[in-house]
């Protein structure tokens, strides 16, 4: 079923399912989106392990038996967890799909979030913490996120950190759990395709991005002969007018393919600053604003030219806009990459499900092509004058200890 689109969130006209059949494989892909997510948390981390415990058993069956079931069907099961949102994906074969359909409903009205799932989750997720803080790359860009949107949740990792985690327990998630059921719309989606009745109920608003006031942070990322580079500030959310001029724009600074791109022209294959570099005008865009982000993989000595190489390239692209020739380039990029979005049936219900918790019609090609169809060099200059700001740039140094707080 198609043609399905949303008006305004609340209305009687919301749909409460998503439905698409997909040429191909006769398999099935069911998601079951509850709004709110790590945006919405209280503990840093619940909104984690709350979303992955939702497959860990429900109140009828334990995880061993819903493992050993999901198995001997071949079906495959998956807690899901963002930041606006949590929720569960079963993907299995069509002739399954009643089955799925109950077990979705199961799982996501009536998890078990037992003590013990969830506080192996929490260790899980606290693991996973400790292995990223090895990654300079990661370390970096923590430390930017927080630069720019502390003390809004989006400046922090979606694990929150090793103490707020432990301070998850089952009653923490299950109190989320059913804040997130009870969240606006998805109060009558869940009683008219689940039979069950929830209170109603918003989600709590996080506090605005504020950032941390620095103009320049430095953090240590280990001892070896690499220094990271991100630099950037706030721009637009998801639903704002000039996004899609923006995702030109991104793949004209860097996004794209291979090494393509301003930046990575200029830094890495001009001027040789830098082995990674890349570049994104609306990153993260979503219910809170993305941002203005560049990233580079360099030595410390090389840092401050590369930095003001990046300044010199975005000055450029202000004072002169982008060519016609990269404003066709990123548009036939953007356009060919497309399709490949709408392919298999996992892709149509992830489109799916963020187009039920976005209130936009993501999942119809055709819309998301005309954003893109109607802009022109005079549209992408505009945009970019309007949301690139070098004079509002952060910069966050990932550097070696030694030379940490030295540039």
């Amino acid at each position: 079923m198609s043609g399905l689109r949303p008006p305004a969130p609340g209305t009687d006209g919301w749909p409460r399912v998503r439905c698409r059949r997909v040429e191909g494989p006769p398999v099935v892909a069911v998601r079951v989106a509850l709004p709110g997510g790590s945006r919405a948390e209280t503990v840093p981390g619940t909104a984690l392990v709350c979303g992955r415990a939702l497959v860990e058993g429900s109140r009828s069956r334990g995880w061993r038996q819903v493992f050993r079931e999901a198995e001997d069907r071949g079906v495959e099961l998956d807690g899901l967890a963002g930041y606006e949102g949590i929720g569960l994906a079963i993907d299995c074969l069509a002739s399954e799909l009643d089955r799925a359909l109950g077990w979705a409903a199961e799982l996501a009205l009536e998890p078990a979030l037992a003590p013990d799932r969830i506080g192996w989750l929490a260790e899980r997720a606290a693991a996973e913490l400790a292995a990223l803080a090895d990654q300079p790359a990661a370390l970096t860009g923590w430390a930017f996120l927080e630069q720019l949107y502390d003390p809004n949740p989006r400046g922090r990792p979606l694990q929150g950190s090793i103490q707020s985690l432990e301070r998850v327990g089952s009653d923490e998630c299950r109190e989320f759990h059913e804040s997130s059921l009870a969240r606006g719309p998805m109060r009558r989606r869940v009683e008219s395709l689940f039979g069950a009745a929830v209170e109603r109920g918003e989600a709590p608003s996080p506090p605005m991005p504020a950032g941390t006031g620095e103009r320049r942070r430095t953090v240590a990322v280990g001892r070896v002969d690499q220094a990271h580079l991100v630099a950037g500030h706030l721009t637009v959310g998801r639903d704002h007018p000039d996004l899609p001029a923006l995702e030109l724009l991104s793949v004209i600074l860097g996004a794209g393919a291979g090494l393509s791109g301003r930046i990575p022209e200029r830094v890495r294959e001009l001027d040789g600053l830098a082995y990674v570099a890349g570049a994104e005008a609306a990153a993260g865009a979503g219910l809170e604003p993305g941002r203005l982000e560049v990233y580079l993989a360099t030595s410390p000595g090389r840092l401050a030219r590369a930095e003001r190489a990046v300044r010199e390239e975005l000055v450029r692209l202000l004072d002169d806009g982008p060519s016609e020739e990269e404003v066709r380039s990123a548009r036939d990029y953007l356009l060919a990459s497309e399709p490949f979005r709408f392919e298999t049936a996992r892709q149509w219900s992830d489109l799916l499900a963020q187009a039920e918790l976005f209130g936009m019609p993501l999942d119809d090609m055709a819309w998301r092509r005309a954003r893109w169809q109607l802009l022109d060099r005079t549209a992408v200059a505009a945009a970019a004058r309007r949301h690139v700001r070098v004079g509002e740039l952060r910069f966050t140094l990932g550097l070696p200890a030694e030379g940490a707080g030295a540039i």
